[in-house]
């Protein structure tokens, strides 16, 4: 993971569109995260740098939590199973980038000892790489 980048609301200008009081599908706080990629497993692509979104953020004093978005810190190596983005309140919004697919179930932390690691399951990194491949 390289960069963590500001979070903008869901609206034209990126901030908080006035009279909203609420979160709602349409109005709604993301974040996008820029990946260094080393590796592409399927769909090979010649791009060094590929865009995630996440639902979720901060802008000013308005915070959007979410509990299904995976968590990325910089510097980590992590294998994501990656998506379009079909939201209907994000997909247009430049620039190009993807979602995780699961959400959080679609990204391994690679840990340095060999392991893929998510919430749910650890498996070695040569076991993940094996299945993927069949």
């Amino acid at each position: 993971m390289k960069e963590i980048l500001p979070s903008k609301w869901t609206s034209v200008d990126g901030k908080r569109p006035n009279g909203i009081d609420s979160f709602s599908l349409e109005n709604s706080i993301y974040t996008d995260i820029t990946i260094s990629v080393d590796k592409y497993l399927k769909n090979p692509s010649s791009s060094k740098e590929v865009t995630v979104r996440l639902d979720g953020g901060t802008v000013g004093n308005d915070t959007l939590e979410t509990d299904y978005e995976p968590t990325f810190k910089p510097g980590e190596k992590v294998l994501l199973f990656l998506t379009e983005d079909v939201v209907i309140s994000t997909g247009n919004i430049e620039p190009k980038h993807l979602r995780v697919t699961g959400c959080m179930l679609g990204k391994f932390t690679l840990t340095d000892d060999g392991k893929a690691v998510r919430p749910d399951e650890t498996v070695s990194q040569n076991e993940l790489l094996s299945t993927i491949e069949k």
